[in-house]
């Protein structure tokens, strides 16, 4: 353990005054004692403060005290006595006879005989009060403020306690009496915490003269506190020894490896701090800096820089942005966390950053080597590599004027920073590193046109040096449904021979050119409708009728499709006076017939809407309906509707239209477009939707008889995009 003593002084010698009474001194000079304590530092620790003593002076074969007096460290007291024996005691103020626990040590001075004769010659003696009782201190956890308001330790010695509510405190109790330890608080909300009993099997239930035990506490389940450690140390302070007696300065470092290094990616928050550990007050600090990182290059790599000048210490805490503690401090900390979440590599390649500290405290540095002892390590290394991460385009995000990168994964690095500062860039496949451009709003780059480009590459960047790797990205290019000017045409002419009846030739109108049957988009129900009928030897002309055909009353160009609602089909007859089941809604869609409608046609690209020019003819009161629908595949990823509110009057001219596509999932490619167009959005028909015997003016073949609803002229589409 370590010894704690003083040292007094006590100068024995002639006193050369007038007479005294002869029963204390005696004849001829007199004689007497010169007592003094020096003035000393009394530390324990980190407590500082000057002790003071009882001292107690007795004649041999007296027991009342022949002297008894108080001395303080820096005075002195004369004593004057006669020949003979004198026995000198010097004890503690701060302590008396029942006194067992207390928050200053205490000291007693080992008892000393003196012997003083006539006309004796003036001798020094030495008095040496050591340290006469145990220590205990304790850890408390780290975040206990966050819970409590109020905390402590209660330290129960024999009737006496003494409270301990920081991890600096210190109690000092009597050797050999019983000692107890319980913890009690008030949380932050009011609540009470009873004082719960601290015990554990390496802490005696009594101390021994110079033991010091340290206490470190953890918070157990429902804010109960446990002992996780018990500590033996030794007390090694001598109270009226040089200050370079006292231990040298040392730091404990947080955030750094067993090497005093710490490694971490540009942008990430770490902790880094040095806690200067002191037996006295700060009286320098020395620093070197030796930085790769290119932003403290004022930093000079050969300079001694020192605490106590105050341009150095200003230099440092300008370039580092940190608070350096002051010469004459009790204790300190120099936080680097603020500067590692600063440090940077040089455009990507890892810096290594070196701070060398030395602490200079009780007359020592830190860097005080004894004849054995290894060297201190007090270069603290800060690695600073790159941070990493990437990106990715989603096919169904690139569209034929956007592309939308997707959040960036970030694999080291702050990721909350990284995002905030990233910025997203593309250029043309293959160009150089000048074409970088960034992308006009933040992940998402919208041309205001079609690019002729479709090929690009695109990137995460944070600053120079730090990109991510490049992904491809393949634009769409915008399609238009052929025949969407509706010019192309033709007529079939076809017999159907019918039992007791003449030939019968009718025609077919199909949305295509002659010979394009195989590669056209678009089809008809007009197989459905004419089904034809012969009744009684008795060929009905309406039900070889074409519902879908073209029209010259146009918006643009020379056609346009004319759609309507037919009374007859699948081979239905019709009179003037009967309405049949073969009832249908004419309709003009891309796909194929075949003994039904069959939708659809491969599509690569994804518009944002339909736009079409139509003329509708309700009958009574009606309304058309065109319905679009994109897949991939059989799933569905995008449908528009457009069914206006049912109407009676004619339209006199061609009105526009436009068709909205709603889509319901962007990450797939379309590869498949449907597009009907429907006379009317009934879906069960009686025969007043119909005028009956009412006849139609086909081009090129003339008048027919039919059964004609509702009437619907389509011309010039357009496939919109937006995106």
């Amino acid at each position: 353990m370590k010894k704690i003593q003083y040292i007094l002084m006590v100068a024995a010698g002639l006193w050369l005054g007038g007479c005294q009474e002869e029963e204390k001194w005696g004849t001829g000079d007199k004689t007497g004692f010169l007592i003094s304590l020096d003035d000393v530092s009394v530390e324990v620790t980190t407590r500082a403060a000057s002790e003071e003593f009882n001292l107690v002076v007795t004649k041999d074969g007296i027991t009342k005290p022949f002297e008894e007096t108080t001395l303080t460290a820096g005075n002195s007291t004369f004593v004057d006595v006669s020949a003979g024996v004198y026995n000198i005691k010097a004890t503690s103020t701060s302590w008396n006879e029942k006194t067992t626990v207390n928050t200053v040590p205490y000291y007693v001075a080992e008892e000393k005989d003196v012997e003083i004769t006539e006309n004796d010659t003036p001798k020094s003696i030495e008095l040496t009060a050591e340290y006469g009782c145990a220590l205990a201190s304790v850890n408390f956890p780290e975040g206990l403020n966050d819970i409590f308001k109020e905390y402590e330790v209660a330290v129960k010695v024999g009737g006496n306690t003494a409270y301990i509510r920081s991890s600096s405190d210190r109690v000092y109790i009597k050797a050999g009496e019983e000692v107890t330890f319980s913890f009690s608080g008030t949380k932050l909300n009011g609540e009470e915490i009873k004082p719960q009993p601290l015990t554990d099997e390496k802490l005696p239930s009594t101390f021994n003269v110079k033991d010091y035990y340290v206490i470190t506490l953890t918070m157990g389940d429902g804010l109960t506190m446990d002992i996780s450690k018990v500590e033996e140390k030794t007390v090694e302070i001598t109270e009226e020894i040089p200050l370079e007696w006292l231990p040298k300065p040392k730091m404990e470092a947080e955030g750094f490896d067993g090497n005093n290094n710490l490694t971490f990616v540009e942008t990430e928050a770490k902790t880094a701090k040095l806690n200067l550990d002191l037996s006295s007050t700060l009286q320098d600090i020395k620093f070197k800096f030796d930085f790769q990182d290119e932003q403290f290059a004022t930093l000079q790599k050969d300079k001694e820089y020192l605490l106590s000048k105050a341009e150095d210490k200003a230099a440092i805490e300008a370039a580092l942005g940190v608070t350096l503690p002051n010469v004459g401090d009790e204790t300190g900390t120099i936080d680097f966390s603020a500067l590692v979440a600063k440090m940077q590599t040089n455009a990507g390649t890892p810096t290594t950053n070196a701070i060398e500290v030395d602490v200079k405290a009780n007359n020592r540095w830190s860097s005080e080597v004894k004849e054995g002892d290894a060297e201190p390590n007090l270069k603290y290394t800060f690695i600073c590599n790159k941070p990493e991460f990437s990106v990715a385009v989603q096919p169904g995000n690139m569209w034929t004027k956007t592309f939308t990168i997707d959040e960036p994964t970030i694999t080291a690095g702050n990721a909350d920073v990284l995002k905030e500062k990233l910025v997203y860039q593309y250029r043309e496949k293959d160009a150089d590193d000048n074409a970088w451009q960034n992308c006009n709003n933040g992940l998402e780059q919208v041309f205001s046109t079609q690019p002729d480009k479709k090929g690009y590459e695109v990137r995460a960047y944070y600053r120079e040096g730090i990109v991510s790797e490049m992904v491809d990205v393949e634009l769409e290019s915008p399609e238009q449904l052929p025949n969407s000017d509706m010019e192309e045409w033709w007529i079939e002419t076809k017999k159907v021979s019918g039992f007791l009846s003449s030939d019968k030739t009718y025609y077919t109108f199909y949305p295509y050119a002659e010979g394009k049957g195989n590669s056209s988009w678009w089809s008809t129900n007009n197989d459905k409708a004419q089904g034809g009928t012969v009744a009684f030897n008795i060929w009905y002309e309406g039900c070889f009728a074409s519902c879908v055909s073209y029209t010259e009353d146009v918006h643009g160009g020379s056609k346009a499709a004319l759609i309507y609602l037919s009374g007859c089909g699948d081979g239905y007859a019709n009179t003037s006076g009967t309405y049949v089941g073969g009832a249908m809604v004419g309709s003009l869609f891309i796909g194929s017939y075949n003994s039904g409608i069959v939708q659809g046609h491969s599509f690569e690209s994804r518009p944002s809407s339909l736009s079409f020019w139509y003329k509708y003819k309700p009958y009574n009161s009606d309304a058309f309906k065109i319905v679009v629908s994109l897949k991939n595949g059989d799933k569905e990823i995008a449908t528009g509707t457009y069914e206006p509110t049912a109407y009676s009057a004619e339209d006199n001219t061609y009105k526009q239209a436009t068709v909205n596509f709603n889509y319901t999932d962007n990450t797939l490619k379309a590869n498949t477009i449907c597009v009907q167009f429907l006379a009317s959005n009934k879906t069960s028909l009686s025969e007043s939707d119909f005028e009956k015997g009412t006849t139609i003016n086909y081009p090129v073949i003339g008048n027919w008889t039919v059964h004609m609803g509702s009437v619907l002229k389509i011309d010039d589409l357009n496939l919109n995009y937006d995106k």
